[in-house]
């Protein structure tokens, strides 16, 4: 194709969640390659005018605040019809409908990336049954489909019979020297004592990050050790059951509820360890963030990512999923056991380096280019 290969991008918008963040990345990194038009449902986020910034990406909302997935996917078309793109990548599984839909009838190559684990957020209901459908038509049409784990691919091959080799597994990826300069930002909301241990959860307060069990499992270890504290950085619909639960375990005072932080490598630098309690992820970037920056991470052994990422008792520790005494176990050893945290993070600094921003952004480029 003579010049820059036109491509357009669907995704829901540009907030701050994990998978946004990696798209961000993405066109941070790739805007001076591709002619880049991007396409979002919501015309809201927090990378949004930042990418708006950037020279030569044209831009269209779908306005989703009005409408319905049809009225949307014929949006959608009309755009495509317009601008002509050379190839499409759609980002998460309601786009990646929605983009099928548009394409019906249409010769364009496309792209579509799952970045959580379908089995979650499909439940049993005749709306996710037209869903699950649609996402089997539109993975089986796509030129390829990107996962952000190898336990995630399988999943899709195996429920929604798509040939395995049209999958392709690519790592969410850091920017290290951008987490080098945020991490030493000084934080000003909240004191961190030198005789104090601090262990640290990032994500929002929803039922996928089981912070219950978090918060049973310190429970266990505040009986045990007066100088430790948890801290949650985080909103979310659970906030106030959440709280009702420490208050309930006369924990108020040891558990800090902080809320959402732009920046929350600074307070990982300062703690102890990081613990991510999920009942279930995508691919979870706070749990690679947190090895890079703290080098002292425990997690649940829950799909989808935390065992691609942590060899347990080598990098970090896995645990089973819903057992406080196992985590709370975990989380003494990372915290107190001095000769283990020293072993744990020189071999996180091995690790972390597979998950470089540049060997991800490799991956899409050649997948983009094809």
């Amino acid at each position: 194709m003579a010049g820059k290969i036109k491509l357009l991008i669907v995704s829901q918008h540009l907030e701050g969640g994990g998978a946004e963040k990696i798209l961000y990345r993405l066109i941070l990194n790739l805007y001076n390659e591709f002619d880049i038009t991007l396409v979002t449902l919501y015309n809201k986020g927090r990378y949004l005018n930042e990418i708006l910034a950037l020279p030569g990406i044209n831009y269209v909302c779908l306005n989703a605040e009005r409408g319905n997935t049809f009225v949307f996917a014929f949006r959608l078309r009309k755009i495509i019809k317009v601008t002509g793109p050379n190839k499409i990548f759609s980002f998460l599984y309601y786009q990646n409908i929605l983009t099928y839909l548009a394409l019906i009838g249409l010769k364009v190559p496309v792209i579509l990336s799952e970045r959580s684990n379908h089995r979650f957020y499909l439940k049993r209901s005749i709306k996710h049954a037209i869903w699950r459908y649609l996402l089997r038509r539109a993975y089986n049409y796509a030129e390829s489909v990107i996962t952000v784990s190898d336990e995630s691919k399988a999943a899709i091959i195996h429920d929604f019979r798509i040939p395995g080799e049209k999958i392709f597994t690519i790592y969410n990826g850091l920017s290290f020297p951008l987490l080098d300069k945020l991490k030493e930002e000084p934080v000003t909301d909240f004191e961190f004592r030198n005789d104090v241990d601090y262990v640290v959860a990032i994500g929002s307060l929803t039922k996928a990050k089981n912070y219950p069990l978090l918060i049973r499992s310190f429970s266990i270890l505040s009986s045990k050790y007066k100088y430790i504290r948890l801290i949650i950085l985080g909103k979310g619909e659970m906030e106030n059951e959440l709280n009702d639960i420490v208050a309930q375990m006369n924990l108020n005072g040891m558990i800090h509820f902080i809320g959402y932080r732009n920046n929350p490598y600074k307070y990982l630098k300062k703690a102890s360890c990081y613990v991510l309690s999920s009942s279930w992820e995508g691919f979870p970037n706070s749990l690679l963030e947190a090895m890079y920056i703290n080098g002292h991470v425990i997690s649940t052994n829950c799909p989808t990512g935390p065992s691609e990422i942590i060899s347990n008792n080598v990098d970090g520790l896995l645990c089973a999923l819903n057992n406080p005494e196992e985590l709370a176990a975990a989380i003494e050893k990372m915290c107190f056991d001095k000769d283990f945290r020293n072993n744990v993070f020189e071999n996180s600094r091995k690790t972390i380096t597979r998950f470089d921003e540049k060997v991800m952004v490799q991956e899409y480029r050649k997948l983009l280019l094809q």
